[in-house]
């Protein structure tokens, strides 16, 4: 790209259930009236690991302003999101309704103590987002026909004069961030000893022992129940760790002791 373009805009999608926060499975698509301003004003569209950016030279930005003047308001740059990775709504809270679509504006968004925008101003997104397909907000962005595939969001962009002035880069930059969905999980641990809550992040959920089963190779192992709802993870910590019983703690030394297994 050439050394001319800046950053015009610049959104990103985070998700707590990933170990670094990245949601990458998706794809943005500019909404047709919004690919027609992009391209009548010289803009360069560009898919980013966890969203898209918008970049222009000082002719396009120029070119904006006089659309903006034209228009006597801010450009509104709508996308469909397709989240690739099946699975996504599984993982992902709050749960799709069906026949919704999830809507965001940037005009709404707000800045955290980090000085990050985000677009929606609980720290995830929530159930309130929502909108019915044939929505007032939706139908001038989308028109009377139904899309095929239909996305499952739509993000739009309040390109206003005041963005274009903007001298901050992190100021251009909009953020959207899913929390985990929740469900009762089952720990397995091997081994022979008692079992207690691990120093993790789900150290205030308790687990009840369930049963003894049997497992591979003649093996034993302990089945406990949490009690409460666990947080979905892509990498899910220990949370639980074996403790030997009293009788074998005299014989073994304390860094023999058996290692946590994975939740």
């Amino acid at each position: 790209m050439p050394a001319s373009y800046k950053l015009i805009f610049r959104i990103s999608f985070g998700h707590a259930f990933f170990a670094d926060g990245i949601l990458r499975d998706l794809r943005m698509v500019p909404v047709p009236v919004c690919f027609d301003k992009l391209r009548r004003a010289g803009l360069e569209l560009r898919a980013q690991e966890d969203g898209i950016a918008v970049y222009g030279d000082e002719k396009a930005i120029a070119r904006l302003r006089l659309h903006i003047g034209a228009a006597g308001r801010s450009l509104g740059m709508a996308f469909q999101v397709f989240f690739t990775d099946p699975h996504f709504f599984e993982y992902t809270a709050p749960s799709w309704p069906s026949g919704k679509l999830l809507f965001l504006d940037t005009a709404d968004s707000v800045t955290d103590d980090s000085g990050r925008r985000i677009v929606h101003a609980t720290p995830f997104v929530e159930a309130s987002a929502f909108l019915e397909r044939d929505h007032a907000r939706l139908t001038p962005i989308l028109g009377e026909r139904v899309l095929a595939p239909t996305p499952a969001m739509v993000i739009q962009v309040d390109l206003s004069a005041a963005l274009l002035d903007v001298v901050d880069a992190r100021q251009r930059h909009f953020h959207i961030r899913f929390d985990a969905a929740s469900g009762h999980w089952n720990d397995g641990k091997q081994g022979s000893g008692d079992a207690r809550p691990d120093d993790d992040p789900a150290r205030d959920i308790t687990f009840r022992h369930f049963a003894g089963v049997n497992i591979a190779d003649r093996r034993r192992a302990h089945l406990f129940l949490a009690k409460g709802a666990i947080q979905m993870r892509e990498v899910s910590p220990p949370r639980l760790r074996l403790r030997p019983a009293p009788h074998e703690a005299l014989k073994a030394p304390a860094n023999r002791m058996a290692a946590a297994g994975v939740g």
